[in-house]
């Protein structure tokens, strides 16, 4: 059953998740396609069908809708609910004052953008929104009406709305920068001047949305002016304020004019900018460098040039292939030849001995002109000596075609070394490309952590080492996500306050410290503090109440190594608060399965009262890797040659209990074909192996026992897809010449097969229901199919995860698939919610499937329309956890 926690953790993660996923990737959209509509709708532009533009822009704002109300931001929710309604009004010809409405589109896109910052930051500002929302509300109803677009003036409503607006919204940010300035704990640089940007926005939307052109231009002059006082930002902060409040009161009072009148006082500070403009300071002239032109790629092209290279050199490898053939023949053509020397040598003499004149033959040409001359003197020739004269001169030209096929064949060896001489450089820079310093990952968290030390009265540095180490751009960014749950929860749970910091004896400072290296084909992040440490007991306690160990299981039964890595399980917490740090039980589960896709592995080592350290070892993005090839029974398996220390003849050691002796010390032997596991019940012929491989698992040493070893070559590595569960111990795949596909072995996911008595229970059977069903969710929304994927996997049912309904259908059509139950969305790309419902229904093996349909769309009409496709329940966004648990029971 989920508790109030576990309910918590999960409305915080589809919060995040929406912050920081789909939000950004709607919002690029939204930006997009104004510019696209701005083009496609200036008069001068022939008409052109932009009913999927409108229907792209509308399902974005939608999406948007539908997640911040998931994400409890009401304002985010009401914003994109009004700019979805003005696409609708533009897809349906009600408006033609197309300016204005561009206009409020572009004040909507910006201020979504603010309030997607301000949450992300902590720094939440409704006022202007609020403004915002009347005016989109006003221009709305307008057009309901039927109003003529030339008539609707937004920035006017009314008098009275104009006061209220100035003297009610306006005063109130005044005030909070009044505050901020008179009270000395918070009246810093940094503060004031943040504050102050807040009120010169202020006076910038109001000045729009009023139409007041007045309160635009004091913010424009707000805003040049602060860059110039900054040294002195209190005393013209107080100042601005001062001449807002003025030209307020002259604008109420009735004696505002065409053109600003500013107090005498901003006037001379106007005068200083005015004198600054007209007398820049003198820049120095700097040497002129050499010209390099830049080109900017999308790092998927890069990725796509480096594909295609590893499909060259799989090409390469098939004429290696071919060009092996053409050796081994060459040599055997070779053999041949020289076995017609001697033959040749006997024709000709065959043919020298046949040269006799022999009277009684006839000869070949009767010609009456050599009749006078002598059998000796004129030599005559039969039809043997033509044949042994043809024989010999085809002799000799096939000696001479073997030589010009060994020169043709050592021109092709020679161009096969220098094609991959060229395609390997060519992978080399293609990867040189996309490397970044590491400062570029490690530096995108200092801001954070100086908001985290302000927020909760902390004081941590963080410290970055090897700051220019180069790493690839995609490892880059799939390492954000962890770095960003590690270092949050290294402030939160690892640093301890400054009291008792002070009473510990340590620096009143704590220290995150982010450092890399490279390892040969790895790269190794460490990430370490200097706080408390992990209090082992304590997270064995909490593995025994959760069942990831039997209850039985002492606790000096199980490493110092075992214990750690339970905290990596989902829904694993030591503490029983939950704020927005930590405490949900989510972050070192999604730490580990980030890890894990990049091929990776982490290791945790404390220290009470010290600190503690998470290594990170994650393989490089590399296309050729040196690969060992191995045979097991009649099965070929290639193994990095890196994790290979030694390979040795088995029959050279005395194996005692699947031991031997190695450099002093006893090594565990593992047979290779015996460990790996089947999931189908075929026949396995359990081989005598007779090599030994010696490979080493993080700290420990192991043998694997394989039957020979065929090759070791560099060779390209193909990762797997997700169109199946890949188990981690395959790191992929290479092709080898003949066009067979080689599993490539990951020795450091191994260690799971080796252990046949494992104490730590599987963790999807913690919350194992009454029947394990198998559930789908079909939702475009990265936010929605994360949020279910969570609540469902805590509740114990296993969950297929579809981007839209296409690749739902396209998955369903697997004969292979076991599924009880399917949630999903109403508006997605490729196939809608209502096709998928209609697939389903005719289909004869999914007919009987029951189908919740979850949407935002909370109106009659959508949902009698999914009722009548044949869908089992029908239920809106946000949804609430439990509901979605019921309606699963009770359709199951």
């Amino acid at each position: 059953m989920l508790d109030s926690i576990s309910l918590a953790a999960i409305a915080q993660e589809a919060r995040n998740c929406f912050l920081e996923e789909d939000a950004p990737e709607y919002l690029a959209i939204l930006r997009k396609g104004i510019l696209e509509l701005k083009e496609l709708l200036n008069p001068d532009n022939p008409q052109k069908n932009l009913s999927e533009l409108y229907q792209e822009l509308g399902r974005a704002a939608h999406s948007i809708k539908g997640g911040a109300g998931m994400a409890e931001m009401p304002k985010v929710s009401q914003l994109s609910h009004k700019i979805e309604d003005i696409f609708e009004a533009l897809q349906g010809n009600k408006i033609t004052d197309l300016q204005t409405t561009f206009d409020l589109l572009d004040l909507a896109i910006e201020e979504l953008d603010n309030l997607i910052v301000s949450e992300v930051n902590g720094t939440l500002n409704n006022e202007i929104t609020s403004d915002l929302l009347v005016v989109l509300d006003n221009f709305i109803t307008s057009l309901n009406l039927n109003n003529p677009p030339e008539l609707i003036d937004i920035g006017l409503p009314d008098d009275s709305f104009i006061k209220t607006a100035l003297t009610e919204d306006l005063s109130a940010c005044i005030e909070r920068v009044t505050e901020i300035i008179n009270n000395p704990d918070l009246a810093t640089t940094k503060n004031i001047t943040n504050n102050l940007n807040i009120l010169i926005q202020e006076c910038q939307l109001l000045g729009q949305a009023l139409n007041c052109k007045w309160l635009v231009e004091i913010g424009d002059a707000i805003d040049i002016l602060k860059e110039i006082n900054k040294d002195n930002i209190q005393e013209f902060s107080q100042l601005a304020i001062a001449e807002i409040e003025y030209q307020r009161k002259q604008f109420l009072e009735g004696n505002s004019e065409t053109k600003i009148e500013y107090s005498k006082t901003f006037q001379k500070l106007l005068q200083i900018e005015e004198v600054k403009e007209i007398k820049p300071p003198e820049k120095k002239l700097l040497p002129i460098l050499k010209n390099h032109r830049n080109l900017r790629i999308p790092l998927d092209k890069i990725t796509k040039l480096s594909d295609i290279v590893g499909e060259l050199l799989i090409f390469y490898e098939r004429l290696n292939l071919y060009e092996n053939q053409i050796k081994s023949a060459t040599l055997k053509l070779n053999k041949r030849t020289k076995l017609l020397s001697p033959l040749k040598e006997q024709i000709e003499s065959i043919y020298d001995q046949l040269t006799i004149t022999e009277n009684n033959k006839l000869p070949i040409n009767n010609n009456n002109n050599i009749s006078e001359f002598d059998s000796l003197e004129f030599d005559e020739y039969t039809q043997v000596h033509t044949s042994l004269q043809s024989l010999t001169e085809l002799i000799t030209q096939v000696q001479e075609v073997r030589e010009d096929f060994d020169l043709v064949n050592r021109e092709f060896q020679e161009t096969l070394i220098d094609m991959r001489k060229s395609l390997y450089i060519l992978d080399t820079e293609l990867r040189q490309v996309r490397l970044v310093p590491f400062i570029n990952l490690a530096g995108s968290f200092i801001n954070p952590l100086e908001k985290l030390n302000k927020t909760y009265n902390k004081s941590v540095e963080l410290v970055i080492e090897n700051k220019e180490t180069l790493i690839d751009q995609n490892i880059i960014e799939s390492l954000r996500t962890p770095f960003n749950h590690i270092i949050r929860n290294a402030f939160d749970h690892g640093i301890e306050s400054q009291k008792n910091r002070k009473k510990s004896g340590k620096s009143l400072v704590g220290k995150i410290k982010l450092s890399t290296q490279l390892d040969g084909n790895n790269i190794i992040v460490i990430i370490t503090d200097d706080g408390g440490g992990i209090d082992i007991k304590k997270v064995y306690k909490k593995a025994i109440s959760l069942g990831l160990f039997s209850a039985n299981t002492k606790f000096n039964e199980l490493t110092k190594e075992q214990i750690l890595a339970t905290i990596f399980s989902p829904g694993f917490s030591t503490t029983t608060k939950v704020n927005d740090l930590s405490g949900r039980g989510m972050g070192m589960d999604i730490v580990k399965d980030e890890i894990e896709k990049l091929r990776g592995t982490i290791e945790v080592n404390t220290e009470i009262g010290k600190g503690t350290e998470f290594k990170l070892k994650i393989p490089m993005s590399l296309n050729i890797i040196s690969l060992l090839l191995v045979k097991i029974s009649t099965q070929i398996l290639a193994i990095p040659s890196e994790n290979i220390l030694r390979i040795i003849r088995l029959s050279d050691y005395k194996i005692e209990q699947n031991q031997l002796t190695w450099e002093n010390k006893k090594i565990s032997v593992y047979n290779l074909s015996q460990i790996l596991p089947y999931n189908q019940n075929i026949s396995v012929n359990i081989s005598s192996p007779s090599v030994g491989l010696i490979i080493k698992i993080a700290t420990e040493k192991i043998i694997i026992a394989v039957d020979a070893v065929i090759d070791e070559k560099p060779l390209v590595t193909k990762s797997f897809d997700d169109t199946v569960d890949i188990p981690p111990y395959l790191g992929g795949c290479t092709v080898l010449g003949n066009g067979k596909i080689i599993p490539i072995l990951a020795p450091n996911y191994l260690k799971p097969l080796l252990n046949n008595q494992n104490t730590t229970k599987n963790v999807s059977n913690v919350f194992t229901p009454r029947d394990t069903l198998s559930i789908m969710i079909i939702d475009d929304s990265v936010t929605v199919r994360r949020s279910l994927n969570r609540l469902l996997t805590q509740v114990g049912y296993e969950v297929t995860q579809c981007r839209d309904g296409k690749e739902a259908w396209n998955t369903l059509q697997n004969n292979n698939l076991n599924l009880d139950l399917a949630i999903c969305d109403l508006e997605m790309p490729e196939f809608d919610g209502y096709k998928v419902l209609q697939l389903i229904r005719v289909s004869e093996k999914w007919q009987n499937l029951p189908v919740i349909i979850l949407t935002s769309r909370d109106n009659d009409l959508h949902r009698q329309k999914a009722l009548e496709l044949g869908a089992n329940a029908y239920i809106t966004k946000p949804f609430n956890a439990i509901n979605i648990i019921e309606t699963i029971k009770q359709l199951t």
